[in-house]
């Protein structure tokens, strides 16, 4: 049985993960904030247009937006396996609500195969990337872990911080 915490802190996270992508930079054509733009106004069909070639190029915060809109089926199909491939891609690049995003669909098996040490190992991560909201998915995810399965989230999650962390000058 799902938590719920776990089920309420799903539901927040798609009213929030939007609004965090954004940045303090102008809308242009074909850039990161028209895509917003059009995304807040209702237009996901131009939200889409204008993030997929973006995303294409690797920009991650399109890649994460790609992701929801494929997640919650704005402008596009409904299609969690797509969604789990652009957070993904963003994820690794440390992008925090990719990151957070791709915790809730490994808890609730969403486009991937279930498993609540994958589902930890990200949401741990995206919370040491400053995304406080991960809290409940990863405290969710760990009181369904053995203590065999802690041992490896955790060991996920050092092992990612420590190929991802800044080098030292």
């Amino acid at each position: 049985m799902t938590s719920p915490m776990v089920l309420s802190s799903a539901g927040r996270v798609a009213s929030i993960v939007i609004p965090l992508l954004s940045s303090a930079q102008p809308a242009a054509a074909g850039d990161f904030g028209s895509g917003l733009s059009a995304y807040n106004r209702g237009d996901y069909v131009t939200a889409f247009r204008d993030w997929y070639p973006l995303a294409e190029r690797g920009e991650a915060r399109a890649q994460t937006g790609l992701g929801f809109l494929f997640h919650k089926g704005l402008g596009v199909t409904q299609d969690d396996l797509e969604a789990a491939s652009w957070f993904e891609k963003a994820a690794s690049k440390g992008q925090a609500e990719a990151q957070l995003l791709l915790g809730t669909l490994y808890f609730f098996g969403e486009g991937v195969q279930q498993s609540y040490v994958i589902a930890f190992a990200w949401c741990e991560v995206a919370q040491s990337n400053g995304q406080s909201d991960a809290l409940e998915c990863r405290d969710a995810a760990l009181e369904h872990m053995t203590s065999a399965e802690r041992e490896q989230a955790f060991r996920l999650v050092t092992e990612w911080q420590a190929h991802h962390s800044p080098a030292s000058p």
